[in-house]
């Protein structure tokens, strides 16, 4: 009985302590976004055209930008110290934001996103580096055999 008692005891103490962490990371305004659902900018986005590429997606939700490029890059700086690489309007969840990418202060690169109408930093992400020039390069040509192993029975040069 008394062991019942005390596996109960810890269950409730682990949760409590998940919620807690919960509460905490909730706090942070400017928080990691794992998922874009919880975005909720100011200005609505209007539907989106099939087959449109980026740019001409900033192109379209131009006009309808209250805070320019360099608020937005501001905003995201004061959020993550570095320097602004890039930042481009763009649709989240139905809201036009700017996606600033900035390299932090510790080098990694950090997207933020930042609300297109009142330049309120909306979430961040970490950005892998994956199709890169740079990492492409570093990987080496794709398919290249002086990278790969020799198969069983195969002979090496």
């Amino acid at each position: 009985m008394d062991a019942k008692k005390l596996a109960v005891g810890a269950a409730a103490a682990a949760m409590l302590a998940l919620g807690g962490g919960t509460a905490l990371a909730a706090q942070n305004n400017a928080t990691e976004a794992t998922n874009d659902t919880n975005i909720k900018g100011t200005v609505a986005a209007p539907a989106e055209k099939g087959g449109e590429d980026e740019a001409a997606e900033a192109k379209r939700l131009e006009g309808l930008a209250k805070v320019d490029r360099a608020a937005a890059e501001k905003a995201a700086l004061q959020t993550v110290p570095g320097t602004a690489k890039d930042a481009e309007l763009g649709d989240e969840n139905g809201y036009v934001v700017w996606e600033v990418e900035v390299q932090a202060s510790d080098g990694t690169l950090k997207e933020v996103k930042v609300d297109a109408g009142n330049g309120q930093v909306l979430a961040q992400e970490s950005e892998e580096d994956e199709g890169s020039e740079a990492n492409e390069a570093a990987e080496g040509p794709e398919g290249s055999e002086a990278n790969e192993a020799p198969e069983a029975g195969e002979a090496t040069k």
